[in-house]
């Protein structure tokens, strides 16, 4: 201790340096860990997890890909096969409803599932039943969502009231059940869940649905395949031959802990070469403030030498002394680990930081790491001080009383190596550094063939929907608005879009579709390659535009060509191509977007049944506007025009950032922690820097005395530190070189999804009981 306190009072800014330095790489190896942990654990909290699984269909409905969005009827199936404890399917697209609860207006998220429910999921309720859950108009719901509805989680037989999606009206609906929240890292969604009409457990037509199902113990999952293969080839009336013929669909089931990293799904943006990533970055800032630990410690011990081995002489065991200065070190350790615990802490309560992690990072949801974390600190301190101990108790205490070991050669060259493996890590993180920002500033700028600047849009009430024209009028009479159309969704601004089955036999095609009105594509900045743009006389017709990857993968078609469908619940749609678009970004980059085969459609009179999809309004205003006195004055318009609700505008540009949080995390992550080994490093050759001045302070003093100035004698220490600079640089270009590759790879804006791309036009089209239209995704 009294060394300890000697080398701070001493030497206080270095010592203060490398306690900070080995505190910040403490903490980062915990926050980062507790990602890690986020990410290999997803999943793991539901109910049974082990045996738990999820339906996926590879082929035909899903071109050459793996889908989830599964038609009702398989779940009939799977409940007939022997080995299947439980069933359950549910809707992955989560819709956002104003409720009321005592004249106060909410919004919550909804989900539809079947029976049992959530407790197929969460095992029990903690209040209330699920038997007379689907009777009349009731819901479970979540204890976060039951609090903030009803101020307690006690709210079974509390009722709310509901838009009912028959005529519009408002219902109550009751409360019979409350359920656990699900955490941050579940596919499975929080909200009201409300049960869904069973009666489509024969409809073929709509594959928009998740299926889940668990396996009795001891369950071979190929022979669930298996069976679900016949059970399919059974309700279809088909023969195994046939169905290899025509089908062409293969069955898996996956374990619900990889489903997070399939990339097939909503909610599966899980990349294991990223997790993998940050398990070892987590290690690899230890290892770097073992070394500058390290380093410290043999930078000290010249000046300690001659006072060890005074103690030799004066009787103390080489063992004993060499403890002790591990014990030193340790105790180095633990200041440093208390720091970092508090650095933890302080982290905790910033909203900016908590924004670079996902999930619980508190020590109490992870005292298991706490423990790791501790003891990995405390192992750090106690390697960092074997070398430097056993060194300076290497030589005869005779020797040492009579010389200076400040300068040694083998110190020196130690230290130096050391220092270039050092400056090795720092080039290979600067370049790293660079290159994420690269990937960043590309995933947002790049060209994604719309002109996604000067846009604005927002939401429509019902109301609103009903007032399309007047709006677009009102709008239009501003002088900076250019063009306002109204769509289903953006663009561009997620991986899952409504997809449509067209054709059959050899003309069967798969499109990813978008309803939409006559000013849309205009509005987006989308170009016409061939034919024409919508015009207003397709409102009352209905009307296509393709874009240029459709056309190119199913040639047979051309502009003036119609798409029609059999529908089995309405009459034959027939539209016509009336133009080509050029190909756009339609989903996220975490896609292959090169072969999405899209579809623009203005719905006809004779799809009312299907409702008014145009939900969003997109306004273009003129290049240099004020945008934000445009967003003002638009929100003002439609704020006017409809009362029923608070209108706020959004920037299409900006919200497209939302699309890639989980990226952008990530990037803001690596780029911390590459920040983080380069501050530690830094101190680490300070550290040295000074402490070799220390040693050279005579010298110092007598080239000055000569005439020497601060500038040269600068530059003679700076010297020292080119070979080793350019040396680090030779050795670090390369590796940093096969790090960015790796990184490409693993990067999520260039990882290619296993769902959502087009099948090819050779494709062979289903049995006659599957060839009709299907509704897919969220139609």
């Amino acid at each position: 201790m009294k060394t300890f306190l000697y080398m701070f009072r001493r030497y206080r800014i270095a010592t203060l340096l490398n306690l900070f330095g080995l505190s910040v790489a403490v903490a980062t190896f915990y926050l980062f860990m507790t990602q890690v942990i986020y990410n290999r654990t997803y999943n793991h909290n539901l109910n049974d997890y082990e045996h738990t699984y999820r339906l996926e269909i590879y082929g035909n409905l899903f071109g050459d890909n793996w889908g989830c969005s599964i038609c009702r009827p398989f779940v009939t199936m799977l409940r007939d096969i022997p080995q299947v404890k439980s069933v359950v399917y549910y809707s992955p697209y989560v819709n956002q409803t104003d409720v009321k609860v005592n004249n106060r207006t909410i919004t919550m998220p909804v989900v539809y599932m079947s029976k049992p429910g959530i407790e197929f999921f969460t095992g029990k309720l903690i209040s209330g039943s699920s038997k007379s859950w689907g009777t009349g108009a009731t819901a479970i719901v979540n204890r976060s969502n039951a609090e903030k509805m009803f101020g307690t989680a006690n709210a079974v037989g509390k009722t709310f009231e509901a838009i009912n999606n028959n005529d519009g009206g408002m219902i109550p609906v009751t409360v019979v059940g409350v359920s656990e929240d699900m955490p941050d890292n579940s596919t499975v969604s929080n909200g009201l869940y409300i049960c869904d009409n069973e009666s489509g457990l024969t409809d073929w037509s709509e594959w928009s649905y998740c299926i889940f199902l668990r396996l009795a113990d001891g369950t071979n999952p190929k022979k669930v395949e298996r069976a679900i293969k016949l059970a399919f080839m059974k309700a279809n009336d088909i023969s195994e031959k046939e169905f290899d013929k025509e089908v062409k669909m293969n069955f898996r089931i996956t374990p619900v802990d990889d489903i997070y990293f399939s990339g097939i799904g909503l909610q599966d943006k899980g990349n294991r070469s990223l997790v993998d990533v940050l398990t070892v970055a987590s290690v690899f800032v230890l290892f770097i403030a073992l070394l500058n630990l390290l380093n410290f410690s043999l930078s000290e011990v010249p000046m300690r030498m001659r006072g060890i081995n005074t103690r030799r002489v004066m009787g103390a065991s080489v063992g004993g002394l060499r403890l002790k200065m591990i014990m030193e070190s340790v105790l180095f350790a633990f200041v440093g680990l208390v720091i970092g615990v508090l650095l933890v802490v302080a982290f905790q309560r910033s909203e900016a930081c908590m924004k670079l992690v996902s999930g619980d990072i508190s020590f109490s949801a992870h005292w298991l790491l706490v423990a790791v974390m501790a003891a990995s600190a405390l192992v750090v301190g106690a390697l960092a001080a074997v070398v430097p101990a056993f060194y300076s108790t290497s030589f005869a205490p005779a020797l040492v009383l009579k010389g200076s070991f400040g300068l040694s050669p083998r110190g020196r060259q130690l230290r130096l190596a050391i220092m270039a493996v050092q400056f090795c890590v720092a080039f290979v993180l600067a370049i790293y550094i660079g290159v994420m920002s690269s990937q960043s500033s590309y995933i947002f700028n790049c060209d994604y063939g719309f002109n996604k600047n000067e846009v604005f849009y927002t939401w429509l009430s019902d109301e609103a929907k009903a007032k399309r024209e007047t709006i677009r009028t009102e709008l239009k009479k501003l002088p900076f608005v250019e063009s306002v159309g109204f769509a289903q969704k953006a663009i561009g601004s997620g991986d899952q879009y409504m997809g449509w089955g067209r054709g059959s036999g050899e003309h069967q095609m798969s499109l990813q579709v978008l309803p939409c009105d006559y000013e849309y594509p205009q509005t987006m900045g989308l170009k016409i390659l061939e034919g024409r743009n919508f015009n207003e006389a397709d409102m009352k017709t209905g009307a296509y535009v393709l874009n240029k990857a459709a056309m190119q993968q199913y040639k047979w078609l051309a502009v003036g060509d119609s798409i029609g469908r059999q529908n089995e619940w309405g009459p034959t749609s027939n539209y016509l191509i009336v133009g080509v678009c050029n190909n756009f970004k339609l989903k996220s980059m975490r896609n292959d977007n090169s072969r999405v085969a899209v579809a623009f459609i203005i719905f006809g009179p004779d799809m009312a049944q299907w409702g008014d999809r145009c939900n969003q309004v997109f306004v273009r205003v003129a290049k240099g506007q004020d945008k934000v006195e445009a967003k003002r004055r638009i929100t003002d318009v439609l704020n006017r025009l409809d009362t029923s609700q608070k209108y706020e505008m959004n920037f299409l540009d900006n919200d497209l950032q939302q699309t890639y949080v989980d990226e952008f995390r990530f990037i803001s992550q690596v780029k911390f922690f590459a920040i983080i080994c380069i501050i530690i490093t830094v101190i680490g050759v300070f550290s040295l820097t000074m402490f070799e001045t220390e040693y050279r302070r005579k010298e110092i003093g007598i080239r000055k005395v000569m005439g020497s100035s601060v500038g040269s004698i600068v530059r003679l220490f700076a010297m020292r530190y080119i070979v080793p600079l350019v040396v680090s640089f030779v050795v670090a270009a390369p590796v940093a070189g096969g790090s960015v590759c790796s990184g490409c790879r693993a990067s999520p804006s260039t990882r290619r999804s296993t769902g959502g791309s087009s099948r090819s036009a050779s494709s062979v089209s289903l049995p006659l009981s599957l060839q009709r239209s299907w509704r897919s995704r969220g139609a």
